[in-house]
């Protein structure tokens, strides 16, 4: 076939501004890499997507990504699309505490989406590292799948700070324990089939905690310390995230959902990253590997960019329309996707 007189411009584009890599393999050199630390400059957030988790080429690439971003840019911190509360043993496994099996009984029924293996990079790398990396979980409890990850420390802390409250929280917890799962493609159309009155009181206990922390934030500080409230009230803010997100979820697939309302869980994602920034220390910068959903920065609408290219990120079984190059500052493509192996060997989410 005769080559069209007419070329695309994106192929122009792309011919000017690409950079090839040589490989996927997470230990081989990171040379190739080399032209992304102009892009990445001296900012102090590096967020890495995917159009789909579960992709073992992602999955590599991003271990690649991480090593160059450590290793040669300095990044100090891996915050991942994991919940925040999880997150804390999980740290404290990355710099060292128990041994190397333990870490698969901290991640237990969790959604397989690529975790460990950046983690157990990162636990070698801290054993003669002069500054280690830190891990940090930014989403809701389970992603969605169960409130009891957020809401079991934020009852013993409360046993500890306000026993007067433990009434609430136990009930918030028995209801939440009765449509619990490892996602929300689980735990949301459970908790849609809870009788009215069970959801209602839920919200309300959770809601009732919640202005009760902020109310008497100094209260609790003085019975304990500063950094055990702000913990406690982060993980219970996850909570209640999430119990409004299965409201919104309800709505979307009842066809009466109220216009972008699942992004509150984007909303308690992108303040968790702050959160994790302004603890970190002095120097602090963040690795932060999520879906492309969670991270870029341009609305999801049809694309309307001067140079023609990418207009739709893969969702699940759908697609959604994004101006690629408004939202993102680069693109990685890899020519296959493959199933990662968790998957295959039936650990499904």
């Amino acid at each position: 076939m005769p080559a069209s007189p007419h070329p695309d411009p994106f192929t122009g584009w792309l011919r000017d501004h690409a950079a090839p890599l040589t490989h996927l393999d997470p230990e081989a050199p990171l040379d190739d890499l080399e032209p992304l630390r102009d892009l990445i400059g001296d900012a102090r957030v590096v967020a890495i997507g995917e159009h789909s988790h579960f992709i073992d080429e992602f999955i590599r690439l991003r271990r690649r990504l991480l090593r160059f971003l450590v290793e040669r840019c300095g990044l100090t911190v891996l915050a991942f699309e994991y919940g925040f509360s999880e997150g804390f043993p999980l740290d404290a496994w990355a710099q060292g505490q128990g041994t190397d099996d333990d870490l698969e009984g901290h991640l237990g029924e969790t959604v397989p989406v690529g975790v460990d293996d950046p983690l157990r990079w990162i636990r070698r790398h801290n054993a003669a590292a002069t500054r280690p990396v830190r891990f940090a979980g930014i989403d809701i409890p389970a992603a969605g799948g169960s409130l009891l990850p957020a809401l079991t420390p934020v009852a013993d802390y409360l046993r500890d700070i306000d026993p007067e409250t433990l009434p609430a929280i136990e009930q918030a917890m028995r209801i939440a324990a009765s449509f619990a799962g490892t996602s929300a493609a689980s735990a949301a159309p459970a908790w849609a089939r809870l009788p009215a009155a069970d959801q209602d009181a839920l919200t309300a206990a959770l809601t009732r905690l919640l202005i009760r922390f902020r109310a008497v934030e100094p209260l609790y500080v003085s019975r304990g310390d500063r950094r055990d409230y702000d913990l406690a009230l982060r993980r219970l803010e996850g909570a209640c995230q999430a119990d409004y997100g299965f409201r919104a979820m309800a709505g979307l697939f009842a066809g009466n959902g109220l216009t972008a309302d699942t992004s509150a869980r984007d909303v308690y994602m992108a303040e968790s990253v702050l959160w994790h920034l302004e603890r970190s220390g002095p120097g602090s910068r963040i690795v932060l590997a999520a879906h492309n959903a969670h991270i870029q920065k341009a609305p999801i609408r049809p694309a309307r960019t001067q140079v023609p290219g990418p207009d739709r990120i893969r969702l699940q079984s759908t697609f959604l329309h994004t101006p690629g190059l408004d939202a993102f500052d680069g693109i990685l493509h890899t020519p296959a996707a493959t199933v990662a192996r968790d998957l295959e060997e039936g650990k499904t989410p």
